[in-house]
């Protein structure tokens, strides 16, 4: 593998939505995304103020990448993870690791303090996040309402 790590171009869109529908249409996940959805959901992300993505990259395939936005808050600019994935056949490689560390430099470069997410609890993903230093913070509440 020749892992090549940089940061989100414009002309990523369609491999980063190619590489979502791969991962998230299936388990633990099981979506039903089209590639007009993903790409509709990814690149609003591109269009939002702050927006930072970093991919991964094996020869011409994308393999992951990480998607976010940064804001300003009371305590210092912190940056919000968006959407992480990685490809289900490149996963356990290295690969997400590698990514966020990756990623965690540039927002130190940037002077961002804090690093947010939300990922579902029980599956891979919270086990990878609580490994790459991130803790759960137990007085928050996610809450949702369903309007239709």
């Amino acid at each position: 593998m020749e892992l090549e790590l940089r940061l989100f171009d414009g002309n990523d869109i369609l491999q980063c939505v190619d590489t979502f529908i791969n991962v998230f249409n299936q388990d633990p996940w099981n979506d039903e995304w089209s590639t007009d959805t993903a790409y509709r959901y990814l690149i609003d992300f591109t269009n939002t103020p702050g927006f930072t993505g970093v991919v991964a990259v094996d020869g011409e395939e994308m393999i992951g990448f990480i998607f976010g936005a940064s804001k300003h808050w009371w305590s210092g600019k912190e940056f919000f993870i968006n959407e992480m994935c990685v490809s289900v056949q490149k996963q356990k490689t290295g690969v997400g690791s590698a990514l966020m560390r990756f990623l965690i430099e540039k927002l130190e470069s940037d002077e961002i303090s804090n690093v947010t997410l939300l990922t579902d609890r029980g599956i891979p993903a919270e086990v990878f996040y609580k490994k790459n230093g991130f803790t759960e913070i137990d007085r928050l509440v996610f809450l949702n309402k369903n309007l239709s």
